[in-house]
């Protein structure tokens, strides 16, 4: 943010008047009635892409070759059938919004025997078939940045139907490879999530940008401005996929503030919150920036702006020695220190107020404090009935457009690209960019600017 914008907010304030005779009101000290400026969450998305590869590579490096073996013709069971179950080739790992979907390809060798009588010789026979067998697995992420799968069968294909021929005999084995199937598959569900769950764990990543969103970003050399973020929570969206990846969306919740100056001494950093479920999602982002403006800074702006001007009116003029603005409750005040036809101090207030149609800051009910006007009154009656008060009104807008478009048009800058120390990306657009509101604090005017858009925050090289 450009320091100007800021600073030019309080120029407005300044209003000036003379009289021809010294005066001297004293300051005004009545209470006044403050608006209170309640800090409003910014919300960022930061979009994590888990490959559906890696938990594919991940899930096949677990299991070996045979996942069955049952070399036996009467263990477990006295059935006359040996059955070895092999994973024919990789296990694929596809997505449908929330959850995992596996193909398991399996070759089944088996081999029967038969007597046909009892003094025949036995008779032994082998075949091989395929089968597809499918698993589903919802997945959650939780509180700990954990993955939690629970995986479910599916059911299976049979890719050649299940028999052994023995001579004229064909034995069916459907039933008995099912039953086989059933009981490995509650095996294999076990194992999946067990590997999974232990093997993915968000925290790492998401800590790093938890950390880093902490420190002090200058965002504009020229002017050293810097943003501060304090993050607040973390929300999660919920899981999606695509065709390559499962997709997490967390929403970073924080307060965002800009000053300017020296950089922001950095303060103890607040510790990863647990990760809260909600219904937020997609990359849209609202940005809620308080930007300070100090009463100092104020009065060194307005007095290169106003000292030495000279006002007419009635024949009568002053001139502006001296110019101090400053705030109580929701009214900007000016201290004037005139000389010419009124000699002394005046003191002037107005509402700060901000058009967002014409980008112009202003000052609404502009007037004379209550001591200044019933001094006037008795002194310089002239000021008061004449249309000076009027003519620093008209006088004390000032357009903001050129600066806010510049604002922008900087920000959209860096949003099309911005690199963190090579650690994360930001990436959007703008599709609003306005002044929210204007408060008065005991020594600063805040100003609340409000940006909203797509954008993301993108781990780079993030290792699951």
């Amino acid at each position: 943010m450009r320091v100007r914008l800021a600073i030019s907010f309080i120029p407005a304030i300044v209003l000036l008047f003379s009289g021809c005779k010294t005066i001297q009101p004293s300051a005004p000290d009545y209470p006044v009635a403050r608006k209170v400026y309640n800090k409003e969450l910014s919300y960022v998305s930061i979009p994590l892409d888990i490959p559906l590869k890696l938990i594919e590579d991940k899930i096949n490096l677990q299991f070996k070759s045979i996942l069955y073996n049952d070399d036996s013709y009467t263990r477990p069971t006295a059935d006359n059938v040996k059955i070895i179950v092999m994973k024919k080739r990789k296990i694929t790992v596809g997505a449908v919004g929330g959850e995992l979907l596996f193909t398991i390809p399996l070759n089944i060798w088996a081999q029967g025997r038969w007597d046909p009588c009892s003094f025949c010789p036995e008779v032994e026979k082998q075949t091989a078939f395929d089968v597809d067998v499918f698993l589903r697995s919802k997945v959650e992420i939780l509180k700990n940045y954990q993955f939690r799968l629970s995986t479910s069968s599916d059911g299976f294909e049979w890719k050649t139907q299940p028999k052994i021929s023995i001579g004229p005999i064909n034995i069916p084995i459907t039933a008995l490879i099912e039953d086989v199937l059933d009981e490995q598959l509650q095996a294999i569900t076990r194992e999946i999530d067990r590997n999974v769950n232990g093997a993915i764990d968000l925290r790492d990543q998401v800590s790093q940008v938890w950390s880093l969103s902490q420190e002090p970003i200058l965002i504009d050399d020229s002017t050293k401005t810097w943003l501060t973020v304090k993050p607040q929570s973390l929300l999660l969206a919920p899981v999606t996929s695509t065709k390559e990846n499962l997709q997490v969306t967390l929403g970073l919740e924080s307060f965002i503030e800009t000053q300017t100056g020296t950089k922001p001494a950095l303060k103890a950093k607040i510790p990863l919150p647990d990760l809260k479920q909600a219904g937020k999602g997609g990359q849209d982002f609202a940005i809620n920036i308080q930007s300070v403006l100090g009463f100092k800074e104020a009065t060194a702006i307005a007095k290169s702006q106003m000292v030495g001007q000279v006002f007419t009116a009635k024949k009568k003029s002053v001139k502006i020695e001296d110019i101090e603005v400053y705030g109580r409750g929701d009214l900007a005040y000016i201290r004037l220190l005139l000389s010419g036809s009124v000699k002394g101090e005046l003191f002037l207030y107005g509402v700060p107020k901000f058009n967002g149609t014409t980008n112009e800051f202003y000052f609404e009910n502009l007037d004379y404090d209550i001591n200044t006007r019933s001094v006037l009154i008795k002194a310089a009656n002239w000021l008061v009935g004449s249309s000076f008060q009027k003519m620093m009104q008209e006088k004390l807008r000032f357009s903001f457009d050129a600066e806010i478009k510049s604002i922008r048009s900087d920000l959209e800058a860096k949003l099309k690209l911005f690199k963190y120390k090579n650690l994360i990306t930001l990436r959007g657009n703008i599709r609003d960019f306005s002044v929210k509101d204007i408060y008065v604090a005991d020594d600063h005017f805040d100003i609340v600017l409000n940006a909203n858009g797509r954008a993301s925050v993108i781990l780079e090289g993030a290792d699951f």
